[in-house]
């Protein structure tokens, strides 16, 4: 009698997914290791991630550390409040997905994610980066705004000067002079699509109940920030 496959056994049976350019190549290993390395975020951060429409202060505490480091200060939490309670909050449903987002499109998901982040980004106090709103604005509508911390930044620079770009030939009137962030985050999300799927199925059935309630709870868009963020276990392995 056969004795049914391991969990890590069963993850090989999950395809690669590209991010950035880069192959991941055990992603069930890489999501599992996470959920057991940063139980703490994924449990005060991811918990409320959708669970509130506008921002508040809970929801600003938790993107600190000993959970996501955002380390905005008061001050900048104040301003944040404050243009929360003006933020154009009604035009982005709260279950928006960035793969629906087409930047060649006008007056659709993108013009709409695109005035939300830029109500909290123009004209913001020193220090209060793409981080720090990307992380705050993600817990309001997870499926949407991707974490644009600074190794979000490095790993896909050079797949956000293609898509800016690619976005200014084909005529966009959303294409950035220099780095199209989005464009080239959503190129990959729907390129994983299948792939995110499998994962999400098979850390469902995990041993670990944080690993198979995240793979229930966590967006598309999180799940890809995972295994853009962390190592890969398989890497060695397969290079």
């Amino acid at each position: 009698m056969e004795t049914p496959p391991s969990d890590q056994e069963a993850g090989a049976t999950v395809a690669a997914i590209e991010v950035a350019g880069r192959p991941v190549n055990d992603p069930l290993g890489v999501f599992v290791d996470y959920c057991k390395r940063h139980a703490r975020t994924v449990r005060a951060y991811d918990w409320l991630a959708g669970t509130r429409p506008v921002l508040t202060p809970k929801l600003i505490k938790v993107t600190r550390a000993p959970y996501m480091g955002s380390r905005i200060s008061r001050e900048q939490e104040r301003h944040l409040l404050r243009l929360s309670e003006t933020a154009p909050w009604d035009d982005v449903p709260l279950n928006a997905h960035l793969r629906d987002a087409d930047p060649m499109l006008d007056d659709g998901h993108y013009d709409c994610a695109l005035r939300l982040y830029q109500h909290f980004f123009q004209d913001r106090p020193r220090g209060l980066g793409h981080a720090k709103v990307s992380k705050a604005l993600h817990l309001v509508r997870p499926g949407l705004f991707l974490i644009l911390d600074s190794a979000m930044l490095r790993q896909y620079r050079r797949a956000a000067e293609v898509a800016a770009r690619e976005l200014q030939q084909a005529g966009s009137r959303h294409a950035p002079p220099r780095r199209a962030y989005w464009a080239a985050y959503r190129t990959d999300l729907l390129r994983a699509a299948e792939g995110l799927a499998l994962l999400r199925g098979a850390a469902r059935d995990h041993d670990d109940p944080l690993v198979a309630e995240a793979a229930d709870r966590l967006s598309d868009v999180r799940l890809l920030d995972i295994l853009a963020w962390m190592p890969d276990r398989g890497a060695s392995a397969a290079s």
